[in-house]
């Protein structure tokens, strides 16, 4: 019997699969080694943060984190005095919390007031991890920027998709409009492809290097895999897409295209921070109409595509989930709770026949099919 060991929040868990009952088991793999920290030291040397620079940090990875850190200690070595970071509200206390022995201020960033606080320094950066986007086709830069500060753009991007469906990979309108939004805002950024290890790293204007990682994103991806009936996923080994529903969703909708029509596709989704976005809150707390909020284009909420592809694929797939979250919530949403990995096996087992095969997929938040 082989043993997979599968990322369940901070913990792993064993995945107990006859060997005649896999597949396959599929995880990333970089087109290249992973950047040693000489090499991502030669890096930051080549970007070479300035004095009077704001550092806008777009996501916790730990490989943005551990990349802020080291910038930090360059800004002090280089006796930078005016350097600043801003983040969202949602990220605040996670980037505080790395940053709390150090000299430079921490901003709240909001909508309204990112524009006069970025206009305070000569230099703007901005960081992020480079992933796919079920919305978008791709995340980076210009779409988390969208997300976070730009409420009217991202309420076009939403309305402006094209089915009720994931499409990861895709460069369709959505994506056109967050490029086309960031166009103006005279800024660089940084593009992590990879975490807690790093594959590559992209700087250049937030354009240019939000394409350069997107090429990066797509060298890793397997072709050629067989369809399964059953699948099991489970996100990489950073927290960040383990830590609430609405971030570990992403990692079903990349590779939802492997499962069989009439199949079953189980999560692993720890989510000991909740539902993790506004829409899905509201949504179990039957405070959401959905389809009057839609045929109404009122405001984008965060995660509001999330319920979209649910209720689309529900009608296809079997939707298991194995988290900690209560299971009033989950069957909600449509998704069948399973209390171990185990037991989602079995239920294949039992559904599709003794001699099942299974296809586990690990580090699906940076895979795509």
């Amino acid at each position: 019997m082989p043993e997979l060991w599968l990322k369940y929040g901070q913990t792993s868990v064993v995945v107990d699969i006859k060997y005649e009952n896999l597949l396959a088991h599929i995880y990333p793999t970089p087109p290249a080694d992973y950047l040693a920290e000489q090499q991502i030291e030669d890096e930051l040397s080549n970007m070479d943060v300035t004095d009077n620079t704001i550092i806008v940090v777009l996501s916790v990875s730990q490989a943005v984190i551990n990349l802020v850190d080291q910038i930090v200690q360059r800004a002090v070595l280089k006796n930078h005095a005016c350097v600043a970071f801003a983040s969202c509200a949602n990220l605040l206390k996670t980037l505080r919390n790395s940053l709390r022995r150090q000299p430079y201020p921490v901003h709240e960033a909001t909508d309204g007031s990112l524009s006069s606080l970025l206009a305070k320094y000569k230099n703007v950066l901005c960081i992020s991890q480079a992933k796919y986007d079920p919305l978008f086709g791709y995340g980076g830069t210009p779409t988390l920027l969208l997300r976070q500060f730009f409420p009217k753009d991202m309420n076009e991007a939403f309305y402006a998709r094209s089915n009720n469906l994931p499409n990861p990979r895709k460069k369709l309108s959505p994506l056109e409009i967050a490029l086309r939004t960031i166009d103006d805002l005279n800024a660089t950024s940084i593009e992590i492809v990879g975490s807690p290890k790093i594959f590559s790293m992209h700087h250049g204007t937030i354009s240019e290097s939000f394409k350069s990682a997107t090429r990066s994103l797509d060298l890793g991806q397997k072709t050629g895999t067989e369809k399964c009936q059953t699948t099991l996923i489970s996100p990489s080994e950073d927290l960040e897409s383990h830590l609430n529903l609405c971030s570990s969703l992403n990692s079903l909708w990349n590779v939802i295209e492997l499962v069989k029509e009439g199949g079953l596709a189980g999560l692993l989704s720890e989510n000991n921070m909740g539902m993790g976005c506004e829409a899905l809150e509201m949504y179990v707390q039957e405070t959401l109409d959905i389809q009057k909020h839609l045929e109404g284009k009122q405001q984008y909420l965060d995660g509001l595509e999330h319920i979209l592809f649910l209720e689309e694929l529900a009608k296809n797939y079997d939707l298991g989930i194995v988290s900690t979250l209560p299971d009033y919530y989950l069957l909600k949403l449509g998704l069948v709770p399973f209390k171990s990995t185990k037991e989602c096996y079995l239920k294949a087992l039992s559904k599709f026949g003794r001699s099942q095969k299974i296809l586990v997929i690990s580090g699906a938040d940076i895979l795509s099919f």
